[in-house]
């Protein structure tokens, strides 16, 4: 069972930012239904799109910080490892050397900092897995 989430009608995140979302969520399905196996992959997503009453991974561009927050309310200190897996292996796939730990601190942070950070390291997995999507 496959779910797909659309990004549609969500205030604030329109037209780019959509291709961006878009690419970091298949990555992000098929790293989770790899790892994890596709049925508890595919829980993990439909969970967190319960909690958030919306697309976790708009969710995710346009808040992390309550993006982990939610995550937490759901799996507890399981989030941790989540996101570790999650950034660990884009890392690998895409050759980049985003810091899990770091990007925790950043979802955790709030700032708008933290925020642009956060979008430039999913605007760069978008670039890498997208076949020429430049920002």
């Amino acid at each position: 069972m496959v779910f797909i989430f659309s990004s549609g009608g969500s205030s604030g995140t329109l037209g780019r930012d959509d291709v961006f979302i878009e690419a970091f969520r298949e990555t992000s399905r098929r790293i989770f239904c790899s790892s994890l196996g596709e049925s508890a992959g595919e829980a993990v997503i439909f969970l967190l799109k319960e909690a958030m009453k919306s697309d976790p991974f708009v969710a995710l561009w346009e808040n992390p910080k309550i993006f982990y927050n939610e995550m937490v309310k759901v799996f507890g200190e399981g989030a941790k490892i989540l996101i570790n897996l999650l950034i660990t292996t884009v890392n690998q796939e895409c050759g980049l050397n985003m810091d899990p730990k770091h990007f925790l601190d950043l979802m955790c942070e709030g700032s708008q900092k933290s925020l642009n950070e956060i979008r430039s390291f999913i605007r760069r997995v978008a670039e890498i897995r997208g076949g020429g999507i430049k920002s």
